[in-house]
C-alpha cells in the first residue's frame, strides 16, 4: 500500500544518556562509545551488568519454584499421573500459546503423563478457555485441565469445569481482572503476589512448569540426560513463543531467546526444518528477526485463517512428510493473510481519507465480512500509520469482535475500565487487546472514547519514535555492525537500534524488490564508502530519496551474509531536512 495524505509522521526523538556514563563504560568494555550508549541506555551502568547483558547464561534463570502456585501444580499434575489419569493442556491460537502447549505436551508424554491438547478455534470460540472446550475435556474423561497463555480472568469455563468434577490449572501472563477463586494459578504477574520473573510470556511461564514437573517426576534432584535434552530443546520452542509474544527481552526471556536460537539451529523437528527452508532462513544465523517476521507470521496464520492445532502439529510431529506438508499449508495460509490484511488496511485508510473519522482520539473501525484474525495486525498497521491507538472490529451479525493497538504514551489499559460497561468484553496488554461488542454498542463505544478523550485537560502530543545517536557516512563500518551485533537478541526492551544517519548520497536508482515489488533496494554513498540498504513497505515513498543532494535517514544497522559479509542499511524513515 503505497503512503497516503493521511498518513501521520511521527516525530523523532534522540534518547538522552549520561555521555559521562558512556564513555567509562565504553573504555572499560574496550566497546565503541555507541555500543556504550545504547547499553547505559538499556540501564546498563556497570562492568557487571554489562557483561551478563551481553553473555546471558543459562544458571540466570530463577528457580521455577519462584512462580506462585508452582509447587502445588506440580504435585497436582504428578497425582493424576500417579492416579491413571489424563491431564488436558488447553493453549491458545498465537505462536505464545501454540509453542507453551507443545511444551507441555513433549513433556508431559515424555514423563509418562496422558495428555491430550486442544486450542481453540479464533473465530468459532474466540480467546480464552470456553464451556465447548471444557465440555470436550469432560467427555474425554480428562482429569484435570493446565491451561496455557490465558484463563486468568475465565470463570464460567472454569466454574463449569469444577462442577463438573475437573481440576483447573491456570498457567498465563495476561492481566487478572476477574481471577477464580478454588485453582492454582501460575502466573508471574499476579496482583497479590510479587515475583521475580515478571515478564515472561505464556510459553515461558509453560517452560517453568516443565522444568518443575521433570524435576519432581525425576526425584526432586537433576533429571537424566534425556528429560535434560529434551528440557533443553523445549527452550527452542519458549523462544518462539517469547518472540513472538513482544514481551520484553530482557533478564529471563533474553536468556531464553539468546539459548533458544542456538537450540534451534540444530532442531531435528521435521516440521520446523522445513518451515524456516520455506522461510529461507539460514538456519546457522537464525534470528529473533528470523522468528518474528518469518516463523511466527506462519504459524500465527494457521490461528488467524484457520485451526490453529495444524501449527502445534508442525511443531510437534515426528513424520517428515508431515512435516513439509504442514509446512506448504502454513505458506499457503500464510499469503491468504497478507491478501486478507492488505485489503482491511486499504479499507481503513480510505475510511480516513473520506473523513470518516474525527482527525483526533482512538480510531474505532467496525464492519462486516472482515476476518477477526488479522484485526490485531490491521489495528497494528493502522495505529503506527495514524499515531493514535486504533481498534479493529469485526461484525458477525449482532456482535463485533477485535483487536485494539496503543502506544506507550497512549495505552490501551486506561480505555479498558471505560470500555467495560459498554462491551461484553475487554482486555489485553497496554499496548495491545481485544474486545467484543453488541453491534448495537459500537457508536456508543466510539463516542465515549472520543470523549473521554475530549475530557482530558491536556491534548495528547502525537506519540514520537525515538532514536538512539547521530553517525556520519564514516561511522558505518563492518566493525561497528559486528558490535551492535553483540546487543542482540532484539525485540521489545531491547529494540534494535535506529540512528540519524547524515552525509549520504543516492548511488544509483532506486529498485522496487519483493512481492508486489513493495520494498526500496538502493545504495548510498558517502565519504568514500558505498553501503546497500532496503526500505520494506516503502514503495510510495521512493520519489523521497530521488529529490538530490544529501538525505538525512533514519535505519538499522546490520550485516548482509550474501557473498561475504556487509555492512547493510534498514531504512525505517527518510527526513526532508
Amino acid at each position: 500500500m503505497n503512503s497516503g495524505s493521511s498518513a501521520i509522521r511521527r516525530p523523532w526523538i534522540c534518547r538522552e544518556v549520561d555521555a559521562s556514563l558512556a564513555a567509562e563504560l565504553a573504555r572499560q568494555l574496550g566497546t565503541p562509545e555507541v555500543v556504550a550508549r545504547l547499553l547505559v541506555d538499556r540501564g546498563l551502568t556497570t562492568m557487571e551488568e554489562a557483561r551478563n547483558f551481553l553473555d546471558p547464561k543459562w544458571n540466570g534463570l530463577h528457580d521455577p519454584s519462584e512462580l506462585p502456585d508452582l509447587e502445588e501444580a506440580v504435585d497436582t499434575i504428578l497425582a493424576v499421573r500417579d492416579a491413571g489419569g489424563t491431564v488436558g493442556v488447553f493453549g491458545d491460537y498465537d505462536v505464545d500459546g501454540i509453542s507453551g502447549s507443545a511444551i507441555l505436551q513433549e513433556v508431559f508424554r515424555h514423563l509418562g503423563i496422558q495428555v491430550t491438547c486442544r486450542l481453540p478455534h479464533r473465530v468459532r470460540e474466540g480467546y480464552g478457555l470456553s464451556k465447548i472446550a471444557v465440555e470436550e475435556f469432560a467427555e474425554k474423561e480428562v482429569d484435570l485441565i493446565v491451561t496455557v497463555d490465558g484463563g486468568s480472568n475465565d470463570t464460567e469455563a472454569i466454574q463449569l469445569a469444577q462442577e463438573l468434577g475437573l481440576e483447573v490449572i491456570v498457567t498465563d501472563h495476561h492481566q487478572v481482572m476477574n481471577p477464580s477463586e478454588g485453582i492454582l494459578l501460575v502466573h508471574p504477574d499476579r496482583p497479590d503476589q510479587e515475583c521475580i520473573s515478571v515478564g515472561l510470556c505464556g510459553a515461558g511461564v509453560a517452560y517453568k512448569l516443565a522444568w518443575a514437573v521433570a524435576r519432581e517426576a525425576g526425584g526432586g534432584g537433576a533429571v537424566d540426560e534425556a528429560t535434560r535434552d529434551l528440557l533443553i530443546e523445549m527452550a527452542g520452542f519458549a523462544s518462539l513463543g517469547t518472540v513472538a509474544d513482544v514481551v520484553p527481552l530482557t533478564g529471563e526471556n533474553r536468556i531464553i531467546v539468546r539459548h533458544g536460537l542456538r537450540i534451534l539451529q540444530s532442531t531435528r523437528r521435521p516440521g520446523l526444518e522445513a518451515l524456516m527452508d520455506q522461510c529461507n532462513i539460514d538456519r546457522t544465523k537464525i534470528s529473533s528477526t528470523d522468528i518474528g517476521f518469518r516463523i511466527a507470521p506462519h504459524l500465527n496464520a494457521a490461528g488467524r485463517i484457520d485451526d490453529a492445532t495444524a501449527a502445534l502439529e508442525l511443531l510437534t510431529t515426528a513424520d517428515s512428510q508431515r512435516g513439509k506438508e504442514l509446512a506448504r499449508e502454513m505458506g499457503n495460509l500464510n499469503r491468504r493473510r497478507k491478501e486478507i490484511e492488505d485489503e482491511m488496511v486499504e479499507a481503513c485508510v480510505e475510511e480516513v481519507e473520506a473523513g470518516k473519522h474525527p482527525e483526533e482520539g482512538p480510531l474505532v473501525f467496525a464492519r462486516e465480512g472482515w476476518h477477526t484474525g488479522v484485526a490485531g495486525i490491521v489495528a497494528s498497521r493502522i495505529s503506527e500509520r495514524q499515531g493514535r491507538p486504533t481498534w479493529v472490529l469485526c461484525i458477525d451479525g449482532d456482535e463485533a469482535r477485535g483487536s485494539g493497538r496503543g502506544f506507550p504514551e497512549w495505552s490501551l489499559a486506561e480505555m479498558y475500565p471505560l470500555m467495560e460497561p459498554i462491551v461484553e468484553r475487554v482486555g489485553g496488554h497496554a499496548a495491545a487487546g481485544g474486545t467484543t461488542v453488541a453491534v448495537d454498542q459500537i457508536e456508543t463505544l466510539r463516542s465515549a472514547l472520543l470523549q473521554s478523550e475530549a475530557d482530558r485537560e491536556q491534548e495528547r502530543d502525537v506519540p514520537p519514535r525515538y532514536y538512539d545517536g547521530v553517525l556520519a557516512a564514516a561511522d558505518l563500518t563492518l566493525t561497528l555492525a559486528e558490535h551492535l551485533e553483540c546487543l542482540a537478541p532484539f525485540g521489545e526492551g531491547n529494540r534494535e537500534p535506529v540512528f540519524r544517519i547524515e552525509g549520504l548520497r543516492l548511488d544509483g536508482d532506486p529498485r522496487l524488490v519483493g512481492e508486489q515489488q513493495a520494498h526500496i533496494q538502493a545504495h548510498f554513498r558517502g565519504e568514500g564508502v558505498r553501503i546497500p540498504s532496503i526500505w520494506f513497505r516503502a514503495a510510495g515513498r521512493a520519489h523521497e530519496l530521488t529529490r538530490g543532494g544529501e538525505v538525512v535517514l533514519m535505519a538499522r544497522i546490520g550485516i548482509n551474509e550474501f557473498r561475504g559479509r556487509h555492512l547493510q542499511l534498514q531504512i525505517v524513515d527518510c527526513l526532508e531536512d
